[in-house]
């Protein structure tokens, strides 16, 4: 009976996931439908982020995480919420930050399928492939890969809190064409992740 409970809320959970991420990535996807040049209209939409500033995701200590920025980059606020999830822009790159909970530290490969599927569904042809470790500026073990699509290419990154109980998943995204330099700064503060330390 309980193994059978156990069993539901997991499957329960990966749902409410796979939902979550559905919901980000189409978000997403639908920027990069609309095209840069409509984005470049939304002047309003803009937040500009100072060298070196940093942007925390997360309900609280010990329960959010923490990226650096470098220059050029802002906050579009419309679509970010500071408890779950932050779309930042440079330039013709997007960057989706977004806090993910997790049951247990198994879910984390569990969320690189979970990138994986939402790609595909909503812009077929789009690949992520599979996570290489890496280890973070802040010394964290993470996850991270690339995207690549006929249009478009980006990068992806996990990296799982030191709690466990929830892990930081980010996508960069910019069409095909885009300057390197500009996914290499996405990827600078993607691994830029630090956690913020309950309090005592």
């Amino acid at each position: 009976m309980l193994a059978d409970a156990a069993g539901r809320g997991r499957a329960a959970g990966a749902t409410r996931f796979r939902l979550r991420w559905l919901a980000a990535v189409v978000a997403v996807m639908a920027l990069l439908t609309a095209g840069w040049p409509l984005l470049d209209s939304a002047v309003a939409n803009r937040q500009p982020l100072a060298t070196g500033a940093k942007v925390t995701v997360g309900p609280g200590p010990g329960s959010s995480a923490t990226v650096t920025v470098g220059p050029g980059w802002y906050l579009q606020p419309a679509e970010s919420n500071p408890a779950l999830v932050y779309i930042l822009r440079r330039g013709a790159v997007l960057l989706l930050i977004r806090r993910v909970s997790l049951v247990d530290r198994q879910q984390v490969s569990r969320i690189w399928l979970g990138m994986r599927l939402m790609l595909s569904v909503t812009r077929p042809g789009s690949m992520l492939s599979g996570p290489v470790s890496i280890t973070t500026a802040h010394r964290f073990k993470a996850l991270t890969g690339r995207i690549t699509a006929l249009m478009f290419t980006g990068i992806a990154t996990v990296v799982p809190g030191p709690s466990g109980d929830f892990a930081v998943a980010m996508m960069a995204l910019a069409p095909r064409g885009t300057n390197p330099a500009l996914l290499a700064a996405a990827h600078q503060v993607m691994t830029s992740v630090t956690f913020v330390k309950a309090d005592r």
